[in-house]
């Protein structure tokens, strides 16, 4: 009966992890051998923790030395069998809770949780925790040999997730007004100017030599410029336009070659566009782009 109550005792204690617990008395030999025999029994039936206790019976001083090497060899090999757990319970906002009372399959094995393994028997088990009116179970498989497995609960509602604030969308933007770079425009206008000068000089020197030839030739054919013949007299109207589109050809050349100098040297430095002097039967026009 002694003996039957001292099983009992060691066996609960296992279970929760908690110290082992002093004898009443040293075992004697007949409990020390019935230890050693239950022992054997209960780790074949896979109750390691039971088992356990009953090798701390048969390891007592006052049992005869054969089963005490007998039973600190059993002891040794059930040390590395049994599983231990580590219980981990945290509130709905993730912060780590202590004062938990948890069950294994309907027996309490722990009231505050400090990070402690508590050993127990392979197989499947039903663990229970309640923290300020909350209650989670969940059933767990340990396997046998398996040590520190982390069995984790979490109690309560988790904290209400913050929706992200959408960012912002882009204000819509029309194309950008292009940049307009007049630093160049004085010297432009300068080289158009300028140029439209020199081409009118140009024309108005061709037509002065053609006024000279047609002069030339009417007063050949007519020197009296009376009586004239009909070639002689075209050849000397021929002079006259000549030498009115040239005059004009050259004054208008001088006075653009005069403003785009003028023009050029007041003005940055920049690209020019073409231009140029239109001349015809009695007009004269300057034409380009800008």
């Amino acid at each position: 009966m002694r003996a039957a109550l001292l099983t009992a005792s060691l066996a609960l204690s296992v279970a929760v992890g908690a110290p082992r617990v002093a004898l009443a008395a040293d075992p004697t030999v007949p409990e020390c051998l019935t230890a050693s025999n239950t022992s054997v029994k209960l780790r074949t039936s896979h109750k390691l923790a039971e088992a356990r206790g009953q090798l701390l019976i048969c390891t007592a001083a006052s049992c005869p030395a054969e089963v005490r090497t007998e039973c600190s060899l059993r002891m040794d090999q059930l040390n590395a069998m049994i599983p231990t757990v580590v219980f981990d319970a945290k509130d709905g906002a993730g912060h780590d809770l202590t004062t938990v009372k948890v069950t294994m399959d309907g027996q309490v094995v722990a009231t505050q949780l400090d990070g402690t393994a508590v050993t127990c028997d392979p197989g499947s088990h039903v663990f229970t925790f309640e923290a300020d009116g909350q209650t989670v179970a969940d059933t767990v498989v340990i396997k046998e040999g398996e040590k520190s497995r982390h069995v984790a609960v979490v109690l309560g509602q988790p904290a209400p997730q913050v929706a992200p604030v959408a960012p912002a969308a882009p204000v819509a933007r029309g194309p950008l007004a292009p940049v307009v770079d007049t630093s160049n425009s004085r010297r432009t206008i300068a080289f158009g100017v300028g140029g439209a000068g020199v081409a009118g000089l140009v024309v108005g020197g061709i037509f002065g030599g053609l006024t000279l030839a047609s002069w030339s030739s009417a007063n050949g054919a007519c020197p009296s410029h009376d009586n004239c013949s009909a070639t002689a007299t075209s050849q000397r109207q021929s002079a006259v336009t000549d030498s009115t589109v040239s005059d004009v050809a050259l004054i208008v050349g001088g006075v653009l070659v005069a403003t785009g100098v003028t023009l050029y040297l007041t003005a940055p430095k920049g690209h020019v566009p073409g231009a140029g002097l239109s001349v015809g039967p009695g007009r004269l026009s300057l034409e380009g782009s800008f």
